[in-house]
């Protein structure tokens, strides 16, 4: 047994890292600038967590210490460990040391990752019965792992290099898009680069034939088996899909000719989660799991914490709460929104993520919410940065209402006004889409208590 102390524990993938650990029988202890509902999940597992960082936390009697991506380099605790000898590690470092000694599975793209890792997930847990997923965030079905289970499922992080780190058995690329560029000269050429790097070290490659850019890397590799719906020389390809009020059904067809009568039903929406339904299937098909098994298992899928997390509400609206804030993600989930609940009036509730995001992004911002019929603007949530002179929520309002000039679009900066405007304009029937992965999170258990909910 190790003792090991995470700096930065409550993030999403330290806090999950932290739980592996801690499952794997090591001593864990951590800090993080504030406490919340993640750092006292992990302390209800045992692991003794810190409000704040001290360097008086560090100890000799620790064996290892893993640093988050957004710790400083002048952080105390750091300091502390590198003063004393103590091993350090950045959380993707760490990750890899263990997930490389497993039949490992790594879901790597810009967007989609964590619906495809818990599709996967749960489809191998269903099969095989036990299986390890690391998968960002608390998520109760995922919070077990297994030193004894051969296989890992990984949603891995482009984000800040980690994933370079890894060496996959099989590696999913959903797709790769113009995000977190500053890590890779703001070049895409550079973040395809990396994509190419991982995916070389990888047995299998299976990416998303509809995307030109993930295209664009896994053309250069072999093996590799793709998916898709527009592409028709996809090796697996969906038709006769159908967008219902509580998820998706589709068929399958591989190469070889189409497969399952009955089709496959997921608790999923839109065409990005066909295919990431898709992806899961071919992994699976790559490790003797037939689509019926798939479906099978798919029938006690639910969905990750706000990936289009749907609440039926008591005043006869829906409530749709979802991670998305990168236009093309927003694009996404407006679009499944109007094919899943046609007629209805979209109100997106929108927080920017990010104030590096929005200078780099700029008036794209403004473009997916063509697909919204009201639109409420939340200022930038900031998730620790500081601020750049001139990006603020209102220049993103105005870029909206620009781009939005026949439609009501309404700047509220705090969360209680944000609630005080729903009210006035919420009809019954209406679809209210929350996006954004900062604090507006909180805002679906608000609205919950509000109007109630149908169970």
């Amino acid at each position: 047994m190790s003792k090991v102390f995470f700096i930065g524990i409550g993030g999403a993938g330290m806090s999950k890292l932290a739980l592996m650990f801690h499952s794997f029988g090591d001593e864990v202890y951590g800090s993080d600038v504030a406490l919340s509902s993640v750092t006292e999940k992990l302390k209800s597992k045992g692991i003794i967590v810190y409000r704040g960082h001290d360097s008086s936390h560090i100890t000799k009697e620790f064996d290892l210490v893993v640093y988050s991506s957004a710790i400083k380099s002048d952080n105390v605790e750091l300091e502390r460990a590198l003063s004393l000898g103590i091993k350090t590690l950045k959380r993707g470092e760490a990750l890899a040391e263990i997930v490389n000694g497993y039949k490992n599975i790594a879901v790597s793209g810009t967007h989609g990752k964590t619906t495809t890792t818990s599709l996967i997930g749960h489809i191998f847990k269903s099969v095989f019965g036990s299986v390890n997923v690391y998968v960002g965030g608390m998520d109760s079905e995922f919070e077990t792992f297994y030193k004894s289970s051969p296989y890992f499922v990984i949603e891995s992080d482009e984000s800040d290099g980690s994933f370079l780190y890894l060496s996959p058995d099989t590696l999913v690329i959903t797709n790769i898009d113009k995000d977190h560029l500053k890590n890779y000269g703001n070049s895409m050429d550079n973040l395809k680069k990396a994509f190419l790097r991982v995916a070389k070290k990888a047995n299998t490659v299976i990416y998303c034939a509809d995307d030109a850019n993930a295209t664009e890397v896994g053309v250069r590799l072999s093996p590799s088996l793709t998916y898709g719906i527009k592409n028709k020389s996809a090796y697996i390809q969906a038709f006769n899909i159908q967008y219902l009020n509580n998820g998706l059904k589709f068929r399958v067809r591989f190469d070889e000719g189409p497969v399952n009568n009955e089709g496959v039903f997921v608790p999923l929406y839109g065409d990005k989660n066909v295919l990431n339904t898709l992806a899961a299937i071919l992994v699976a098909k790559v490790y003797g799991i037939s689509v019926d098994q798939v479906a099978n298992a798919l029938r006690t899928f639910r969905p990750p914490r706000r990936r289009m997390e749907v609440y039926k509400l008591k005043n006869g609206t829906v409530l749709i709460d979802d991670h998305a804030d990168h236009p093309t993600e927003v694009s996404a989930t407006l679009k499944a929104v109007r094919a899943h609940f046609p007629g209805k009036r979209i109100i997106a509730v929108f927080q920017p993520h990010r104030y590096s995001r929005v200078a780099a992004l700029r008036e794209l911002i403004a473009t997916p919410f063509v697909d919204a019929d009201k639109i409420i603007v939340m200022d930038i949530y900031p998730a620790f940065e500081k601020e750049i002179p001139g990006i603020n929520g209102n220049l993103v309002f105005n870029w909206i209402k620009s781009y939005n000039q026949n439609k009501s679009v309404y700047f509220e900066k705090k969360e209680n006004d944000v609630i005080n405007t729903l009210l006035s304009i919420v009809r019954s029937g209406d679809v209210v889409v929350l996006l954004g992965p900062g604090s507006i999170g909180e805002l679906a258990e608000k609205l919950v208590l509000v109007y109630g909910r149908v169970e």
